[in-house]
């Protein structure tokens, strides 16, 4: 794992100096990676020029790593520390999470790749030495790149079965319903890109937290929902929230206008999904694997 962060802008290197001072102020700190676009040097950002907000932006993807998953559970529902670092980190968003030792060393053992490219890739920003990260285990290019095919076919198909289902819905009028199944929809397009990219899918359905896993690790996948404007902020949030919302609230709206510029943004979704995810699988050739 690499150590410096030399390959970054002053003001970035700065900025993270920042956040590892916050959280060990707030937690009982023994492991902090920097993981993502942020540590392999292909971040993006995308600056409205009307606005001078930006349409999309990597986020500094930082993992905490704990002794117990107790531990980890409550940092990620840490919220004085999330809002610390929103109002003091102003310039790049910040993605955290936190796991606990032995589940970040399953992952190494089982080929999970997400936990693989953090070591190969990361950037440890602190240690206290406590811990000892797993050795590995890889399966072979030709095992990865089966799995990868079966992952991307099955959720493939799962998501344009959502997509005809919220269609039908549109159609009918029946707009919260059709809200759900374009959200299961984008669910299931987040699952491929992960299993296909990572062989690891966390247990949520939140639309932000997989959102921001899939930017992490492909940050072309940023611009499938842009949030320049508090109309795009406010539309992206009625689709994260249709999954429990749409069904059960029946306070929730939501327009055809809304949902058509939704399914719009899924469908560069599926289009980027289906470009990417053959790509990465086609990189899993013998020839081309590392």
């Amino acid at each position: 794992m690499k150590t410096s962060l030399e390959h970054l802008p002053k003001q970035k290197q700065q900025e993270l100096q920042r956040a590892i001072e916050i959280i060990r102020e707030e937690i009982d700190l023994d492991m902090l990676i920097l993981f993502g676009s942020y540590a392999r040097g292909d971040w993006v950002e995308d600056l409205d020029p009307e606005t001078l907000l930006y349409r999309y932006q990597s986020d500094f993807d930082l993992l905490v790593i704990t002794e117990t998953p107790r531990q980890a559970s409550k940092i990620e529902q840490n919220n004085p520390l999330a809002q610390r670092l929103i109002k003091t980190i102003h310039r790049t968003p910040i993605s955290l999470i936190a796991e606990d030792i032995q589940f970040v060393n399953r992952r190494l053992r089982k080929s999970q790749y997400f936990y693989i490219d953090i070591l190969r890739e990361g950037v440890l920003l602190y240690d206290s030495g406590k811990f000892q990260l797993a050795e590995p285990i890889e399966i072979t290019s030709k095992e990865r790149k089966e799995l990868a095919e079966s992952d991307l076919l099955y959720w493939i198909n799962n998501a344009n079965e959502f997509i005809d289902d919220c269609l039908i819905n549109i159609e009918k009028s029946r707009f919260k319903k059709a809200a759900f199944y374009l959200h299961q929809a984008t669910e299931s397009f987040y699952a491929a890109i992960l299993l296909v990219f990572t062989r690891y899918k966390p247990s949520t359905h939140d639309l932000e937290k997989l959102g921001q896993r899939v930017g992490s690790i492909e940050p072309r996948f940023l611009s499938v929902f842009p949030k320049a404007t508090e109309e795009e902020k406010e539309y992206f949030k009625l689709l994260r929230k249709a999954y429990v919302d749409a069904r059960y609230k029946p306070s929730y709206t939501i327009t055809k206008e809304q949902l058509d510029w939704l399914a719009e943004r899924v469908n560069h979704l599926k289009e980027l999904t289906e470009k990417l995810c053959r790509e990465k699988i086609e990189s899993f050739s013998p020839r081309r694997m590392r």
